[in-house]
């Protein structure tokens, strides 16, 4: 089975030195493997690289995130069969996530793992989701 690297060309993947972070870090935001599409974490900064000021925020960029990368590779949230979230101080945000989840997540509702960690790639960072599509060749 062939894999294939999908790359959406959004300018808030983009980096200052005119990449993409996918370029710069070296690795595919989304990877179609037959009929799955595994999609890296994703974090919440903002379109323009900054830190957002509140976990609120961080979290919808964070979804707004994978549903670009998701679009990007031909499905959506609808598709998703599996979620994992990474949170850095999980009970302070853990029911606003799960409120802003709800609107990016329907029924029939994925697999979801939710785990705590003691930090992300960049401090400040709070949560990361990834995800893995069900999307069957057509």
């Amino acid at each position: 089975m062939a894999k294939q690297s999908l790359n959406p060309s959004s300018p808030i993947f983009a980096t200052k030195d005119g990449s993409t972070i996918f370029e710069k870090f070296s690795y595919s935001a989304a990877v179609r493997a037959g009929d799955f599409i595994y999609i890296a974490g994703q974090i919440g900064l903002n379109p323009d690289g900054s830190m957002p000021a509140d976990d609120d925020t961080q979290i919808v960029n964070a979804f707004d995130r994978l549903k670009i990368v998701l679009e990007g590779a031909g499905t959506s949230l609808d598709d998703i069969v599996e979620l994992v979230s990474y949170h850095v101080g999980l009970q302070k945000h853990l029911g606003r996530f799960v409120e802003i989840k709800s609107r990016y997540i329907h029924a029939p509702f994925p697999t979801w793992t939710i785990l705590e960690i003691a930090g992300l790639a960049r401090p400040g960072l709070v949560i990361e989701i990834k995800a893995v599509a069900y999307s069957p060749r057509k």
